[in-house]
């Protein structure tokens, strides 16, 4: 390799810590990490990182636009409605347990029949998964070609396409939150009744200054995931994007249970009422006496949204037939970039 490991680790511990949550913090930690593993895997191929390294501050910034940006009160209602059933996906309404990446719907015409056979809308359910799909297409058509096209509009092109990589990194993300993988979203439905904000803002906000090295060291682990899956299926669901997104959605699912027990075990002082019209929260010990509790927890679950980020991102490069951009030069930074309607048909 023609950089070091520790040079990645140290450049991102050194990133801004102003940013908090997984919504700034985390969401940002996963995308620049998954920015530096992107770079390991392809031992700093240029034709594919020269526009990621140059632009992973706003790709940081991207991945909290659909939390900020687009759930901003100048957005319009219509835009703020469909934006919000593409965070998740409360996968036990319609599938009663799923073990792996095939016990999903095929495509999207299949998931909407299974919600309309349970009485249900698909934004009854949520729509996290087609959401990172929509984004991979997107920036799969931009790529497209790319070196038949004159300089200038390859860089616009290029832009495009990495507005679309830091928007799609935002669902990505929100899929390795377990959280945001089933129907007991808050813990409302086992007395824990919070435990979203609390694990994935507070504590998440309380976790040292080394937290972006510990993610990127993880992320760098063969055996950090997949485990229930042979060898052979391992390979498929690597070199297929649906697969990949499936793939995670069902490990992230798992872990609820184990995140509920973190919660139970460490933080808890006096339960919520289950499944109550009561919004009343558990009483939790102060996530600043335990954050460290969850530490480990959190950092596989931001390492794993990392490792599939960069393996989605570096499939849509292939897909558009690997293209050359190491010439990208732009300081195009889309602060506030409209809303881009779900579409999955």
């Amino acid at each position: 390799m023609r950089f070091s490991i520790t040079t990645c680790v140290v450049a991102l511990s050194l990133y801004s810590q102003l940013c908090f949550a997984w919504g700034e913090r985390g969401h940002d930690l996963i995308t620049r990490v998954a920015v530096q593993k992107m770079r390991v895997d392809t031992d700093d191929n240029s034709s594919l990182m020269r526009p990621f390294l140059l632009r992973d501050h706003m790709l940081g910034h991207l991945s909290n636009t659909p939390d900020i940006v687009w759930r901003a009160d100048y957005m319009g209602d219509e835009a703020k409605s469909a934006n919000s059933p593409t965070h998740y996906i409360n996968i036990e309404k319609v599938i009663k347990k799923v073990e792996k990446w095939d016990d999903f719907p095929r495509d999207f015409a299949e998931f909407r029949f299974l919600c309309k056979s349970k009485g249900m809308e698909t934004t009854d359910v949520g729509t996290a998964p087609w959401r990172v799909l929509q984004f991979y297409k997107l920036m799969v058509q931009e790529l497209s070609g790319l070196e038949n096209k004159p300089l200038e509009l390859q860089t616009r092109h290029i832009n495009q396409a990495l507005m679309y990589a830091g928007l799609m990194s935002h669902f990505v993300a929100d899929l390795a939150n377990p959280h945001h993988t089933t129907a007991n979203y808050d813990g409302q439905l086992t007395g824990n009744r919070g435990l979203h904000s609390y694990f994935e803002s507070i504590v998440v906000a309380e976790l040292s200054f080394k937290l972006p090295s510990k993610v990127l060291n993880r992320s760098l682990s063969p055996r950090l995931w997949l485990r229930d899956y042979t060898r052979k299926e391992r390979k498929k669901i690597l070199q297929d994007p649906q697969k990949l997104v499936w793939a995670l959605t069902v490990d992230s699912n798992k872990n609820v249970e184990r995140l509920t027990r973190l919660d139970d075990r460490f933080s808890i002082i006096k339960k919520s009422l289950v499944d109550s019209e009561s919004r009343e929260r558990a009483v939790r010990k102060p996530a600043k006496d335990i954050a460290y509790r969850y530490e480990k927890f959190a950092v596989d679950r931001m390492a794993i949204g990392s490792y599939v980020l960069a393996q989605l991102w570096r499939m849509a490069w292939q897909d558009a037939g690997s293209p050359d951009m190491s010439e990208f030069r732009s300081y195009y930074y889309p602060v506030q970039p409209p809303f881009i309607t779900p579409f999955y048909d």
